[in-house]
């Protein structure tokens, strides 16, 4: 019996220890402060961060916050492409800049006040009709890069950004390479509310918890669900 006891507390320990193991590994690495200087809060200057689909990844974009230089390293399932321009900009003006690695390119555009950054003619050799959704990050508030997937009755990755108050997300379905969704919502109190504005209008409700989230999720007058989940990557 005394055998079977310590037996038992000692497999608890290790269920604990690994647990413990796996949720520490998760953000060991992740920064805890916004990268984004203060003088560039309100320039298109500064530190822009997003997520990938088309497989699946995050992006970081520093246009001339670190130093004079204009880069970005875009990771997709944990290979790293560092993109880079010879274009000159002037801080605070309306901004178009050219990113190639490679064969690989991107045009990428933001006010001068840095509102609106976006990503276009987006071309990723072996990811065809991938997508990039990008925000910036303020010195005062930090971006926060998760990665995960959602299923039921279908299937597909789901990668979002989280910022203040705010969640916006990619979503695609594994069965097509079609871009599904974009979801824009809510984190309040932890509690995670996103609706999708494109293509099949999914409403994502869920729980953020520390570097993780999970939920479930429906599309309105169908009889489609399931549960999503993520954990931040970056």
């Amino acid at each position: 019996m005394k055998k079977q006891i310590l037996k038992t507390i000692f497999s608890l320990l290790t269920l604990l220890s690994i647990f413990s193991c796996s949720n520490s590994d998760s953000g060991q690495n992740l920064s805890q402060v916004p990268l984004a200087k203060s003088i560039y809060d309100n320039s298109n200057f500064g530190i822009y961060k997003g997520v990938f689909v088309g497989s699946s990844g995050t992006i970081v974009l520093d246009i001339s916050n670190t130093n004079a230089s204009i880069t970005a390293t875009l990771i997709i399932d944990g290979v790293t492409h560092t993109f880079t321009t010879n274009q000159t900009i002037q801080q605070n003006q309306f901004t178009t800049i050219n990113f190639i690695e490679g064969n690989n390119s991107f045009t990428f555009f933001v006010y001068e006040n840095g509102y609106n950054p976006t990503i276009t003619d987006l071309i990723i050799n072996g990811h065809p009709n991938a997508a990039l959704l990008v925000v910036k990050e303020t010195s005062t508030v930090m971006v926060k890069c998760f990665e995960g997937t959602y299923e039921g009755c279908q299937q597909g990755t789901f990668n979002a950004v989280i910022y203040g108050n705010t969640i916006k997300a990619l979503s695609r379905n594994f069965n097509n390479s079609f871009l599904d969704a974009t979801e824009n919502g809510t984190v309040i109190d932890n509690q995670i509310n996103a609706s999708g504005t494109a293509s099949n209008g999914a409403v994502f409700t869920g729980e953020l918890n520390g570097n993780n989230f999970l939920g479930t999720w429906n599309v309105p007058n169908y009889s489609c669900n399931g549960t999503f989940s993520g954990v931040r990557t970056y």
